[in-house]
């Protein structure tokens, strides 16, 4: 009977484990000791034991078969305590764990510039701290705690750049701990007093928005590009004032993305940004690509477009049909290809440079949107909404700011406390 593939590679791993347990019997009965049976028919020899006065302790069996079971399943248990040792020996520090680790990081999310920001802090903080290659058994509360406060005094940190640099030591030990090389994490023992903490100051509200008598300018100088180059990319930007979305989503709106009625758009892919990590730990130059889904759940949603809206898409379209500019649907092309995220940015800190104003970049513009529905009288659950937040305390927290100038401020306050 012919044997398939799968048994003929079964038999064949049975045959080396048998010349394996072979081996080993051979090795206990010359180098250690011989088997013997006693006058009760008792089969008998000795294991190694470091422990006994004479370095070994009897072991017994009914047959022959099964004390040799017994003495290779000794040395075999033995070898592989030896392994589990050295490896133990090997990933003792931080720093053999954390390649590791950043490994499982980086199947655990699709964002790849995340886990260069994290490679970043590894850099920034640890490479050359002699806490990676202490020995994590033993790490105590007491050691990680003084280590943790004098990075946060010696870095000056603030609460997110100490839970960022952190986070790297912390989930190290969590996988050392799931790994069973350590028993518990000690990192998870103590927090860091936030007093102790660098505050940062609450930013102006006009370095994060455009001011109300600025967005025109902006938005001006942007038309003039297209009109003078025909540039349909330089239109993202009054477009963007219209939508409130992520740049990354901006530049991957499709145009069967707009519902039948023309009223609405469907927001559900972005451009990101693609890391690749090489193996000596450097990183190859970032590659931007469009992937079929947004930041979070929340990010999928459909967003009204206003008619200015509407006009600005039917300009774009119109110009690409009458350029021959096409690329998978995409709305933003230039050279007969999608435009970079960077091209947008650029785009505009030029504009804020020809108005003279201080450089903003396109989140600045998301920002200015969330702020310009909240001066509407918009409610926050659909701001939410529109911009594909969460939680509505991102939205309050992060993007609301007054757009007006100072005269205007005046002007409100005088009427507000006219009597």
């Amino acid at each position: 009977m012919d044997l398939d593939t799968e048994e003929l590679l079964e038999l064949y791993n049975m045959k080396k484990q048998q010349k394996i347990e072979n081996a080993i019997l051979q090795e206990h009965i010359e180098n250690f000791y011989h088997i013997w049976t006693n006058d009760k028919g008792t089969f008998l020899s000795y294991l190694p034991d470091s422990t006994k006065p004479k370095g070994r302790k009897p072991v017994t069996a009914t047959t022959k078969e099964k004390l040799e079971r017994k003495i290779i399943d000794f040395y075999l248990e033995l070898e592989q305590n030896e392994k589990n040792q050295k490896e133990q020996e090997r990933l003792s520090t931080i720093r053999s764990i954390y390649p590791l680790w950043l490994n499982i990081k980086g199947l655990e999310t699709n964002a790849t510039s995340y886990i260069r920001r994290i490679d970043n802090d590894w850099k920034a903080y640890y490479t050359n701290d002699p806490i990676i290659d202490m020995d994590i058994r033993t790490f105590t509360k007491a050691i990680l705690k003084e280590w943790a406060l004098n990075k946060v005094r010696d870095k000056e940190l603030t609460k997110t750049q100490y839970y960022n640099m952190s986070m790297i030591v912390r989930q190290c030990l969590d996988y050392a701990v799931d790994h069973e090389l350590i028993p518990l994490n000690p990192y998870n023992q103590f927090t860091v007093d936030k007093k102790l903490l660098k505050k940062v100051k609450q930013p102006e509200d006009g370095t994060q928005v455009f001011l109300t008598n600025e967005r025109p300018l902006i938005e001006c100088e942007a038309w003039s590009d297209f009109e003078e180059k025909n540039c349909t990319s330089a239109l993202a930007i009054p477009l963007a004032f219209q939508l409130g979305v992520r740049l990354g989503e901006l530049i991957a709106i499709k145009e069967t993305d707009i519902s039948s009625d023309g009223k609405y758009l469907h927001i559900q892919r972005m451009v990101q940004k693609q890391e690749r990590q090489r193996p000596d730990g450097s990183w190859y130059p970032a590659r931007w690509e469009a992937v079929e889904h947004t930041k979070s759940s929340a990010g999928d949603r459909m967003i009204y477009l206003t008619e200015e809206a509407r006009r600005i898409i039917k300009v774009i379209l119109d110009s690409n049909k009458e350029n021959s500019f096409y690329d998978d649907g995409f709305l933003f092309i230039h050279s007969g290809k999608r435009i970079n995220p960077r091209a947008i940015d650029t785009r505009i800190r030029k504009y804020c440079d020809h108005i003279n104003i201080s450089s903003k970049s396109t989140h600045k513009i998301r920002k200015t949107y969330i702020s310009s529905l909240l001066d509407g009288g918009i409610n926050i659950n659909e701001i939410r909404k529109q911009v594909g937040h969460e939680d509505e305390r991102t939205t309050l927290k992060n993007y609301c700011f007054n757009r007006k100038t100072s005269v205007e401020n005046e002007s409100d306050m005088e009427k507000a406390l006219a009597v």
